[in-house]
């Protein structure tokens, strides 16, 4: 087949899960739709997490799999009947997010050719996580950023989605999973529940109006409240103003992107300066005069002390007044939209529950990343590996093969490698690997 007849494809990040599509190209880097991957410059890296091309690979049709149940179309959520699923039939995993839709993809290519069930609360898209903190300067909708429909990669690989339903109990011995739509049995579990939102405890009645951004329809949220901001501001011949309580990674990114968006940004930080845990003092500093180069005001050493509920806010917008402590004084505010960016908590209800050795995640084997019962296993961010926490993007992927690996008796060891932290702020981008923290140099 000749090159200009060679349909078009659609390239896998293995290191945080973007996905190139050469029908789409990637505008932001000059590359047009319909550019193949092959044709991408080699000194290109991943807009997300700036890895090169050679981090990518080709995402390919899915092998054979079995048909779904008589009368069930692939991927489609079965009745709310409370039914049972014969012992042995196949793998549930627990969750649809970046890990979940990780693991299934990984036992179709390790060769499983058993049933595949995947339980999610959500509606099981699949879409680029790290972009939502930099995706409103872009002019990014949430349908945007959507990269797969649930069904539709249920469809690719043989798998049947529970969707809108919630995991509400797990006998590890029997490995059977209690969901609001019955309970489903298996030969192998995985978990892949993710992290939910810190929400530091904040007085006041608008801390209730805080967004925090942890998936993507807490983006959709916050862009319908910000496109609300906007016109307001207009109205009254301003720009828009916002507080982001947190000066993390998150925290740092969601500042420079809505002040690329024309908002006046207040970030208030409990430590001196922005990233302190992963930053020495003088990078800090300088992300710090870059973000206000940029128009961010930050405050560092804040203390939060209440969020109130201006007078003349509406029941059913986002307007909040903060006030707070820094630099030995007290300070007041009032802002058209809030978010706090305080950090991420693995979700452990479920290992809880069932008596999983859980930490601070749910504890797995280094090697294999089975939980205390050989047949139930973790990755993504809910899982602790030899005393970590995940929180990136990046051993998704290969947390996915080794899992695959074991269930299918071909064990793939996996590897605990130091995170890289790609800070995406356009005002300062930055690197950040461990062993050299306190030296991390832009990029």
């Amino acid at each position: 087949m000749s090159e200009a007849a060679r349909a078009l494809r659609r390239w896998l990040c293995e290191a945080c899960g973007l996905v190139y599509d050469e029908a789409r190209g990637d505008p932001d880097s000059g590359l047009e739709p319909g550019t193949r991957f092959e044709d991408i410059p080699e000194d290109w890296t991943c807009p997300v997490c700036g890895v090169t091309k050679a981090d990518f690979r080709p995402i390919e049709p899915a092998p054979p799999r079995i048909a779904p149940a008589a009368g069930a179309a692939a991927g489609a959520a079965p009745a709310a009947t409370p039914a049972t699923m014969q012992a042995g039939e196949g793998v549930v995993v627990v969750g649809a997010g970046t890990a979940g839709w990780a693991a299934a993809r990984a036992l179709r290519e390790a060769g499983w050719s058993g049933p595949i069930t995947l339980v999610t609360a959500c509606d099981g898209t699949l879409y680029p996580k790290p972009v939502l903190s930099v995706a409103l300067a872009r002019g990014l909708s949430a349908q945007a950023l959507a990269e797969r429909s649930g069904p539709e990669l249920a469809a690719e690989l043989g798998v049947r989605l529970l969707a809108r339903t919630w995991a509400l109990d797990l006998d590890v011995a029997r490995r059977r999973l209690l969901t609001t739509r019955g309970t489903l049995r298996a030969s192998h579990l995985v978990l892949a529940t993710g992290a939910r939102a810190r929400r530091p405890a904040l007085a006041g009645a608008g801390a209730s109006r805080l967004f925090a951004v942890n998936d993507l329809a807490a983006y959709a949220r916050l862009r319908d409240a910000f496109d609300a901001a906007l016109a307001r501001a207009a109205a009254e011949r301003r720009a828009p103003r916002l507080a982001i309580v947190g000066a993390g990674l998150v925290g740092c990114e969601l500042a420079d992107d809505f002040a690329g968006a024309g908002a006046e940004v207040t970030l208030l930080e409990a430590r001196l300066l922005p990233l302190a845990e992963r930053l020495d003092a003088a990078t800090g500093a300088r992300l710090r005069d870059a973000l206000g180069a940029r128009g961010v005001r930050f405050s560092g050493g804040a203390v939060v002390r209440e969020v109130l509920v201006p007078s003349g806010a509406q029941a059913d917008d986002a307007q909040l007044g903060l006030v707070w402590e820094a630099g030995g004084g007290s300070h007041a505010g009032r802002f058209d939209l809030g978010l706090v960016a305080a950090g991420i908590e693995p979700e452990l209800r479920l290992a809880r529950r069932a008596g999983l050795p859980v930490a601070r995640g749910v504890v797995v084997d280094a090697e294999t990343l089975a939980c205390a019962d050989s047949r139930v296993y973790a990755l993504g961010d809910c899982a602790e590996v030899d005393g970590r926490l995940g929180c990136t993007i990046e051993p998704i992927g290969r947390q996915a093969r080794t899992i695959a690996g074991g269930i299918v008796g071909r064990p793939v060891p996996y590897v605990v490698r130091d995170p890289v932290w790609v800070v995406k702020t356009p005002s300062l981008p930055l690197t950040i690997r461990p062993a050299l923290a306190a030296t991390a140099a832009a990029s």
